[in-house]
């Protein structure tokens, strides 16, 4: 990791824990609107993933649930954790790495229920590392040394290429991986300053549009039928507001169901509020929506983000879960 990102990180995480002493009251009680539903802020990050918390909203099922949710967007996900901390936004999405991160750091962050995962054919998988089609990099096996560009790192990206490329035998004792948006990623890598890209979608999408060469799936074949992200939560807003919390994992578990069961509703949803080009989405992979809260999951991260150096250790995970009733 460069010492930038890592100063990022760091940074974004004494911030949290800063703020966590604030929180430790459990914060003010949510409002009440004129209807008599509970005022919720929930942020999220500009992905394909959030479709489900979108449709939550506009199918009424957080209504139905005696919540008003308001969806604020964070460019970063790092911003996501603090403000989680501080109750700013009572509950966020965060991937699982940054999950872990945080607990791992002493954060009182808490898993509220399931956001996106992945299947099990890698031909469904929203994730690729793509190169160029005429470039020395032409097989899996070549990878070992390159320089592949990430949105972040020490986190969700450089995890699953490390273990997808260990699963094939290669070695990534060498690999360097090089921060950048990934809209940036397509240039980056056509100018040479960087070996190959991690495109998720719908980024995935305009890099076959460009005719790059993708060459593994880094999400199904190393963690295939796991959850990537979560929303979460802090112990003192849990602990304070349960029922807010159940009326959010209930709500979440009927958007999660419907958007499984209606995928061209999320394509709906994902053109009209990341203002994407329909056309475009209708190429896209999308995620699995499980409803519930896959505890496994986060088990089989942990295991490999203490292998990795991503974490110190597994978390206790008697203390990290706000498991849904029943």
């Amino acid at each position: 990791m460069n010492r930038r990102s890592r100063t990022s990180l760091a940074a974004a995480l004494a911030a949290a824990a800063s703020l966590a002493l604030a929180a430790c009251s459990g914060g003010s009680a949510p409002q009440q609107n004129e209807e008599g539903l509970t005022e919720l802020t929930v942020m999220q990050i500009p992905t394909m993933d959030a479709g489900p918390l979108h449709l939550a909203v506009e199918e009424g099922f957080f209504e139905d649930h005696g919540l008003d949710v308001e969806v604020k967007i964070a460019e970063a996900g790092s911003a996501i954790v603090p403000s989680v901390v501080n109750q700013e936004s009572p509950i966020g999405y965060a991937n699982v790495v940054s999950d872990l991160q945080a607990i791992d750091q002493g954060l009182d962050i808490k898993l509220v229920s399931n956001c996106c995962g992945t299947g099990s054919d890698p031909e469904k998988d929203t994730s690729r590392i793509y190169v160029l089609p005429d470039g020395d990099i032409q097989s899996v096996d070549d990878l070992a040394g390159a320089n592949i560009a990430v949105n972040s790192v020490n986190n969700l990206g450089d995890l699953t290429i490390k273990a997808a490329l260990e699963k094939e035998g290669v070695d990534v004792s060498g690999l360097e991986f090089t921060p950048m948006p990934y809209s940036d990623m397509p240039a980056a890598l056509e100018r040479g300053d960087v070996d190959a890209i991690w495109s998720v979608e719908p980024h995935k999408s305009i890099s076959d549009s460009r005719g790059f060469k993708p060459l593994i799936s880094n999400f199904v074949e190393p963690f295939p039928d796991t959850m990537l992200g979560y929303y979460i939560t802090s112990g003192a807003f849990a602990e304070a507001n349960p029922e807010v919390v159940a009326n959010f994992q209930a709500a979440m578990d009927e958007a999660n169901q419907f958007a499984t069961d209606n995928p061209d509703r999320v394509r709906e949803i994902i053109s009209e509020k990341l203002e994407l080009d329909p056309e475009l989405v209708a190429k896209t992979n999308l995620a699995v929506y499980p409803p519930g809260l896959d505890e496994e999951s986060v088990h089989t991260f942990a295991k490999a983000a203490v292998q990795h150096g991503m974490i110190s250790k597994e978390p206790n995970y008697d203390e990290i879960f706000v498991r849904p009733e029943g």
